[in-house]
């Protein structure tokens, strides 16, 4: 994920921020009580087609449970 964060200046220091699409992965694989309704606010922004595409891509990686979450979030 590090080396497809892009990078952002914070008070003159450069630090990696995660895509939308790793924020996703990381919370599907966190797959707690909340993590659904925050990944569906994570989709409503612009550019969804490509964020789906990017987590469909990586799902694979994640334990079952992330893949279980995502299709019924998808449904």
């Amino acid at each position: 994920m590090l080396e497809r964060a892009a990078e952002s200046e914070v008070d003159g220091i450069h630090v990696p921020v995660a895509r939308r699409a790793d924020l996703i992965l990381l919370t599907l694989y966190a797959g707690g009580p909340q993590d659904a309704w925050d990944i569906e606010q994570l989709l409503a922004g612009a550019e969804t087609d490509a964020v789906i595409a990017d987590v469909e891509r990586e799902l694979p990686r994640l334990p079952r449970h992330a893949s279980h979450l995502w299709l019924r979030i998808r449904e």
